[in-house]
């Protein structure tokens, strides 16, 4: 009895440092920045206007990227074909892209000028404009599509074969098979990604500065920034992040709240074979189609207009590069780190369901935080005792780490949740534990859900422009940085030459990660 004492210590130790690592990033740098400020909390219309702004469009941006995110990844399940599990892997890009170098694109395809403006004007319709709100969401639907559609498609997987076999011989037809196997998985996946989705669309930057449009389409992040940049006003900026953090905690507690937990499930680790083949082929794809042009061709303009440029690239910007590639790596290991120790927690501790709740709600409050908030109450931490100047890489990776944690929690959590339900019971029996536990039980069967979440964390945190620009001096910096500085500097055709590299750089660590995501499921 005392070693199992010693053992649930052990286990849960860190996963409660990492929970405790989390609570100060989120409130504690927030805090710091309003003691700082002398602020008293006050909010003026204009600030009300940019709340409702954001809240809006947030919410029709992670509707329409979740009703979306279903079909296609439901279309893509049910038909198989010949490259299928290339175009899954470039479908995935835009989420992963650095969201300066696809609004490029998207700019070259909806823009003014751009190609779907040119076949509108063929056709005889008046243009359209990117900017302004239609513009946020579509910018929004097209990073946060792939999200949706490759976390529901591990869903799809995860459905045992044998239930699949047993639901074919009693006769099920299509609308038996959605109501009594598809949507229990949907309702216990589909609450948790809206959530992350939403929390991306009230924390976006990149996308409202760009495609904003004017002050009726400022956000509360874009807010923040301006507050910090141009006024240096640490009383409005606390304020409005005060703000960001209560909206983005009442969703957040709200879909916990509601979420649903997966019935028992037990599989013998086959192979999934698709049990059914669609008799709305048609439909199945048209939404394939459709959603592949949506994403892809921003994609092929980025490589068109950066591969006429590849001479331009010089030392510094490979520099910059192998600066980036070191920060990602350091991102990874600190953020599966945070996942699995608190993953374990929640998972296979003694504790209360609240505590398990908040827990787990803990870490979706880190996309609700401002990363320009974050940095800058770290400066106002660091700066009495070292200069930040000093170690602007580790910071970086650490931020990126931590900002990167709801997306590694929600991929690696319903995993270790359906392993502890299934075969927690038997590990106990058998004295299976500790690091032999995960080597052994948990490690084989999440398989899919590391390599997706290394990927992920890898790309968001290598093509990061938001932190590091608040610490790096003139003379270093990321590539993201770098590509930053040349486009303030007119150099537009290094700076597509360093994005053509950022880009390839992306998808190719995103690409090696993957194979072993999907290395067990067929096409």
């Amino acid at each position: 009895m005392v070693r199992n004492i010693k053992q649930i210590n052990f286990s849960n130790i860190l996963g409660w440092v990492s929970l405790t690592l989390l609570t100060l990033v989120t409130f504690g740098t927030l805090a710091a920045v309003y003691v700082k400020s002398h602020n008293n909390f006050t909010l003026t219309p204009a600030d009300f206007k940019i709340i409702k702004f954001t809240a809006y469009q947030a919410l029709i941006s992670a509707t329409i990227s979740s009703i979306l995110g279903i079909f296609l990844a439901r279309a893509l399940t049910r038909q198989s074909f010949i490259g299928k599990s290339i175009l899954i892997i470039i479908l995935g890009a835009p989420f992963i892209l650095p969201v300066v170098v696809a609004i490029l694109g998207l700019i070259s395809v909806f823009g003014r000028n751009g190609l779907f403006n040119n076949i509108l004007g063929i056709l005889g319709f008046e243009n359209i404009s990117i900017y302004g709100l239609h513009g946020i969401i579509i910018a929004n639907i097209f990073f946060n599509l792939p999200l949706v559609s490759r976390l529901l498609l591990h869903g799809w997987n995860s459905i045992p074969a044998e239930q699949l076999r047993l639901a074919e011989s009693l006769g099920f037809n299509k609308q038996d098979i959605f109501f009594l196997i598809e949507l229990p998985m949907l309702r216990t996946r589909l609450p948790g990604i809206f959530a992350v989705v939403f929390l991306i669309c009230v924390s976006s930057f990149s996308i409202a500065l760009t495609l904003g449009g004017g002050p009726k389409s400022t956000t509360i992040e874009l807010a923040i920034y301006q507050a910090f940049r141009y006024d240096f006003d640490l009383s409005k900026a606390a304020n409005l992040a005060m703000v960001q953090f209560i909206l983005c905690f009442m969703i957040t507690v709200l879909v916990i709240w509601t979420q649903k937990t997966q019935s028992f499930q037990v599989s013998f680790d086959r192979v999934i074979v698709k049990w059914t083949r669609s008799n709305n082929n048609l439909i199945d794809w048209l939404i394939i189609c459709l959603s592949s042009i949506f994403l892809i061709i921003p994609l092929l303009i980025i490589l068109i207009e950066g591969i006429f440029s590849l001479h331009l690239i010089d030392a510094s910007i490979l520099v910059s590069l192998v600066r980036s590639i070191l920060v990602a790596f350091g991102a990874v290991v600190i953020c599966l780190f945070i996942t699995f120790s608190l993953g374990n927690v929640i998972v296979t501790s003694n504790i209360t369901s609240k505590v398990r709740w908040l827990m787990e709600s803990s870490a979706y409050f880190i996309i609700a935080s401002s990363p320009l908030v974050i940095g800058t109450g770290f400066f106002i931490f660091l700066f009495p005792i070292i200069n930040p100047i000093k170690i602007v890489f580790p910071m970086t990776a650490l931020i990126n780490a931590i900002m990167a944690v709801p997306f590694s929690l929600r991929i690696i959590l319903p995993a270790m949740q359906k392993i502890n339900q299934d075969y927690g019971k038997l590990s106990e029996s058998i004295g299976l534990r500790g690091y032999a536990k995960f080597l052994n039980l948990t490690l084989p069967r999440m398989k899919r859900e590391i390599g997706f979440s290394v990927g992920l964390i890898s790309a968001l945190s290598i093509g990061d422009l938001g932190v590091v620009t608040l610490f790096s001096s003139p003379q270093s910096g990321t590539l993201p940085l770098t590509i930053y500085r040349l486009m303030g500097s007119y150099q537009m055709d290094s700076a597509k030459a360093a994005a053509f590299l950022l880009l390839i750089s992306c998808f190719l660590i995103f690409l090696l990660t993957d194979r072993l995501a999907r290395s067990n499921v067929k096409d």
